[in-house]
């Protein structure tokens, strides 16, 4: 299910009711162009034009590309999913988590290319730090039920986290008093029997029962919570 609502001057409302599931499997929606050549964009959820008051996407660079200079006013995280994307912070490669608070300003750009699954303005002014995590030298803690997970950010507004799945996984059925948001990074996973392929996005309302089977393994990201809601 998606709801997308185009006005004028490029604002755009898509899948922005969190009272609604929205499954997008991998495949079905195309990157399309951004204002800078070189850069496409995937969107799952946005409010906004180009500064926009919140987003979740995937986000290609070519190599040797860049985006303009531009600020977060709602603070920006994003996960390397290949490349390496860099910025006037630092050359971040592929397994690299990143929040940067609220006003942020950087230049990306890239050198061989990169992709990037990146939310924008769900970060509240309360984390005024900027945060950076390596999630391929961390430590991962291995769970009864045989997956990996690593937890990526935790506060009250929202637990972030990778989990590996490994073949022949299966979970309980869990159900969470907020909203779940799900992203195939890789390999596929079977949520509540339908099978998702890597770029699968989906996202269930507050206390919605899901289970999580993968027959060859998969990672994926989790989120639960909507993390700051700016309207």
């Amino acid at each position: 299910m998606s709801d997308t609502k185009t006005a004028s001057q490029g604002y755009i409302e898509r899948n922005v009711d969190f009272s609604v599931p929205v499954i997008i499997k991998g495949g079905e929606l195309p990157f399309s162009d951004t204002p800078m050549v070189g850069v496409k964009r995937m969107m799952f959820e946005r409010r906004g034009d180009e500064i926009a008051r919140r987003a979740t996407s995937c986000v290609r660079y070519e190599p040797e590309s860049f985006f303009k200079p531009h600020s977060h006013p709602g603070g920006e995280e994003y996960l390397v999913l290949d490349g390496t994307f860099s910025d006037q912070n630092g050359d971040f490669s592929k397994g690299m988590y990143v929040r940067n608070p609220v006003g942020s300003t950087h230049q990306p750009f890239t050198h061989e290319g990169c992709e990037i699954f990146v939310k924008l303005s769900q970060v509240p002014e309360s984390e005024p730090d900027y945060f950076y995590l390596d999630t391929n030298t961390a430590t991962w803690e291995t769970m009864a039920d045989g997956k990996r997970t690593l937890q990526l950010w935790q506060s009250s507004l929202e637990s972030s986290a990778l989990l590996d799945l490994p073949a022949g996984f299966n979970s309980d059925v869990e159900s969470h008093s907020d909203v779940n948001e799900i992203f195939v990074i890789s390999g596929q996973a079977i949520v509540n029997g339908e099978h998702y392929a890597d770029h699968s996005w989906i996202r269930f309302p507050a206390n919605t029962p899901v289970q999580i089977y993968s027959v060859d393994g998969a990672r994926i990201y989790q989120k639960i919570g909507k993390g700051e809601v700016r309207t």
